[in-house]
């Protein structure tokens, strides 16, 4: 074979293979929810429970919203008891026919290694994963949201050499360990109740963004959990429970960004129902809104010199932004 020939062979299996991955990555999107697989009463008559960390506000409070409309009664889980109180008021006059609880857990005070060394007893410390299991084991849960999570604020975009350890250390304690916990204490939980789903959320900026080091770092780290979690139900021949990371971008929202919905900005609602809509289909990681799916498409199929000044521009602009609103 000529060498000619050889390269034409190449070329045509780089394109075939770029067409099935551009092929696949649209499919997601037009398959149809299969979230009632989750939506099930247990053996012993009890109705399908589903719990979202962050639910608040933003896209955990769409979240909630989203499930109780598809069947399900939600735990909303947040650090403060007065806007759990409004948000579930809120939930429950919209869906009479809906139970609903508060779970209250502050995110970024998962117990420090000096604290486990010392001897320190979970009731001894602001945030016990051992409450949160048995604070749940009445219920039938069937669905864990892992949404809570962020990045640092005031500002939000910061070098990693100008951010304090206390910025650093509360932001990975939201975004990493409290789901890691989370889902290591409810695996057999939801195990009982399978088939199970948990979903982690994440965000573009897990591609690596400047100045959100540990925002993005984070990010990256759920989403590698979320396949080795899938790994671990197969190899141990675990229960039916799918494990789904969603890679959210640009959203509106009441309380943060307050930009009006857009092509690439959907509001919270629309977030929340793509979101769902990914579920039940054996996926493991994806983007969930259509035009993210376009954005991150975009950059995937760029030069990575190319790619790497969008994400520098993107992140100039937005901290710009930022320094003339303060």
């Amino acid at each position: 074979m000529h060498s000619s020939e050889i390269f034409a062979s190449i070329g045509a299996i780089a394109v075939a293979a770029l067409a099935i991955k551009a092929a696949s990555a649209i499919v997601v999107h037009l398959l149809p929810s299969n979230l009632q697989r989750y939506a099930h009463v247990s053996a012993d008559g009890r109705p399908p429970w589903a719990l979202v960390t962050g639910a608040s506000d933003g896209i955990g409070r769409a979240l909630a919203d989203e499930l109780s409309l598809q069947g399900f009664n939600v735990v909303l889980h947040g650090r403060n008891q007065a806007k759990l109180d409004v948000a579930k008021s809120e939930l429950q006059k919209r869906h009479p026919g809906r139970a609903f609880r508060t779970l209250i857990a502050d995110a970024s005070t998962v117990q420090c290694v000096n604290c486990l060394q010392a001897g320190e007893t979970p009731s001894q410390h602001s945030l016990s994963f051992d409450a949160i299991k048995d604070a749940l084991q009445d219920l039938h849960l069937t669905v864990l949201i892992n949404n809570a999570g962020g990045g640092p604020t005031n500002p939000v975009y910061l070098s990693l050499d100008d951010s304090s350890e206390s910025r650093i250390t509360g932001n990975v304690s939201v975004n990493v360990l409290f789901p890691l916990h989370l889902i290591r204490v409810l695996l057999p939980h939801l195990a009982q109740s399978s088939p199970a789903l948990i979903m982690n959320i994440s965000s573009m900026a897990d591609a690596g963004f400047p100045l959100l080091a540990s925002y993005s770092a984070s990010k990256q780290f759920l989403m590698t959990l979320t396949r080795v979690i899938n790994l671990e139900i197969a190899l141990l021949g675990r229960a039916d429970i799918e494990c789904l990371g969603i890679r959210v971008g640009n959203v509106t929202s009441v309380s943060h960004n307050k930009e009006a919905p857009s092509f690439f900005t959907p509001s919270a609602d629309i977030m929340a129902r793509a979101a769902l809509d990914r579920a039940g289909h054996g996926h493991v990681v994806v983007t969930g809104y259509w035009a993210h799916a376009l954005q991150q498409a975009g950059l995937t199929l760029m030069p990575s010199f190319m790619a790497n000044k969008v994400m520098i521009n993107a992140v100039r602009v937005r901290k710009e932004a930022e320094l003339k609103s303060s």
